[in-house]
């Protein structure tokens, strides 16, 4: 009996000493899950931080290139609007109003040959929208864009970032659209300003020649007039002269002017019919007094000269 409780006390220690045993190997194991599940936790913690700080700084720079691209374009379609040219060109018309270009292929050129004509060659010209196409481009990008949102709320969780990271993307993209659309719009706007030049330039040139022309034309006319006239009077002061010549040495009776009348010689005066010289009268004179008597002058006829004088018959 005594040597039976002596067994028993002798053999209960090792028991104990198990129990401890798995008692701290259990302790030990669940003091590993726990710390390897508050590392894992520790490292989702910082990828999650990690991944919000790369969304939260892609956000941030697609809203920057954004605002960017947005100022960009308002400046370029209001430009379009401009109907003033630079350096004081003139005005131009209204560049939504520009019509497209239809794409023409090249055309090689063909040379004369027996029975054949020859034909110019043709130069390839690519496709171009016209203004009001560019226009509606680049408004379109440009709502696209303001469209888009990214969040800007805290991010806190990996769902969030990735949201961030999405939106950032997509805003980037459509900055990208719509900076080559405006770049198209601008382009094609400083086209159309030096096509506009061009004509403005050319119009007044053609309207300089055509009052060159009319001034011309005035001119000539106004010297073709101021001639015929000098003519004209020249024609009436020769006119008015030749009647002045053709009656300067008439005269008529005592010797004065007849108003343009030729002058007729007096008939001569009939021979005397007696003798001692003397004519009817008695005493040598004329009778009545419009032609030259014989009486005194020795038996002569005398007659007019025609230039206020007196002639023999």
């Amino acid at each position: 009996m005594t040597d039976e409780i002596s067994t028993l006390s002798t053999k209960a220690p090792p028991a104990r000493k198990k129990l401890f045993a798995m008692l701290a190997a259990v302790v030990i194991i669940v003091s590993g899950i726990t710390l390897t599940s508050v590392g894992v936790a520790n490292a989702n913690a910082e990828e999650t931080a990690r991944l919000c700080t790369v969304a939260t700084k892609a956000g941030a720079d697609a809203t920057k290139s954004a605002k960017a691209s947005l100022a960009v374009a308002d400046a370029a379609l209001e430009a379009v609007t401009v109907l003033e040219l630079p350096e004081g060109a003139g005005t131009s018309t209204a560049y939504a109003a520009r019509p497209g270009v239809e794409a023409v292929k090249a055309v090689k050129a063909v040379e004369a040959s027996d029975g054949v004509e020859a034909v110019a060659g043709v130069d390839a010209v690519e496709a171009r929208a016209d203004g009001a196409g560019h226009i509606a481009e680049a408004t379109t990008a440009r709502a696209a864009l303001v469209k888009i949102k990214i969040p800007t709320a805290t991010c806190t969780d990996r769902d969030q970032a990735a949201a961030i990271t999405s939106k950032a993307a997509d805003t980037k993209a459509a900055a990208v659209t719509l900076d080559a659309s405006v770049t198209a719009l601008r382009g094609d706007f400083a086209a159309f300003q030096t096509d506009e030049t061009a004509r403005i330039a050319a119009e007044i040139e053609a309207a300089r020649v055509a009052a060159e022309a009319e001034a011309a034309r005035v001119a000539a006319e106004a010297a073709e007039s101021a001639r015929v006239a000098a003519n004209a009077e020249a024609d009436r002061v020769a006119a008015n002269a030749r009647p002045r010549a053709s009656n300067g040495g008439s005269s008529s009776g005592g010797g004065s002017s007849s108003g343009g009348g030729s002058y007729s010689a007096p008939a001569p005066a009939p021979a005397p019919s007696g003798g001692g010289g003397s004519s009817s009268g008695g005493d040598g004179s004329q009778p009545g007094g419009g032609g030259i008597g014989l009486g005194g002058n020795g038996g002569v006829c005398w007659t007019s000269n025609g230039m206020g004088g007196t002639m023999p018959c």
